[in-house]
């Protein structure tokens, strides 16, 4: 029989290589096909029905409760103590950046476009400040933000000092062979 089926197909080779088909028709014939095809019911397997899945779900549930927990105070205390820290010299720092802006504000030495040229600089170093302590509050690195929070600061009674020096006239007496500036 097999020799007859070659021959066949060996016989009528053109006529299977000759015929297409187009798309639509394409998709009437597996219309056809599919209706003929018999439907298998799908199978539900009802997980939440069986004990031994209810017990896993609620210790991975108390498992997840308890590493959130954990995890949760563990931040909380060193957040704490990092923002106790940044307290202190928040306020420490504020105090004498606000003591040397009242003194160039009060100083009679200095132009008032050397005012507005200084009180523009601090404000450019206040919104790097701000930038600063957002990142804090994200909790990434605080040491590093910390410092560099404290350089802030340090630029700022820098440039108030230098200001103020440069501001104020030399005084040159001599009293007792000592000279003062």
């Amino acid at each position: 029989m097999k020799d007859e089926l070659k021959e066949y197909i060996q016989a009528h080779k053109n006529k299977f290589d000759d015929h297409s088909i187009d798309e639509v028709e394409k998709l009437k014939l597996w219309g056809k096909i599919s209706e003929q095809l018999p439907e298998t019911p799908k199978k539900v397997i009802p997980l939440w029905k069986k004990s031994s899945f209810r017990v896993a779900a609620a210790v991975v549930l108390l498992f997840g409760c308890l590493f959130a927990f954990y995890t949760t105070n563990q931040g909380a205390g060193e957040y704490d103590m990092v923002s106790e820290e940044f307290r202190q010299i928040d306020t420490h720092y504020k105090s004498l950046v606000e003591n040397q802006i009242q003194m160039v504000k009060n100083s009679a030495n200095l132009s008032k476009e050397e005012q507005v040229e200084f009180l523009n600089y601090i404000d450019e170093l206040d919104k790097e400040y701000i930038k600063l302590k957002k990142e804090l509050k994200q909790g990434v690195n605080n040491q590093i933000i910390i410092e560099a929070i404290i350089n802030n600061y340090r630029k700022k009674i820098q440039i108030m000092e230098d200001l103020l020096r440069r501001s104020y006239p030399i005084q040159n007496t001599v009293d007792d062979g000592e000279l003062i500036l």
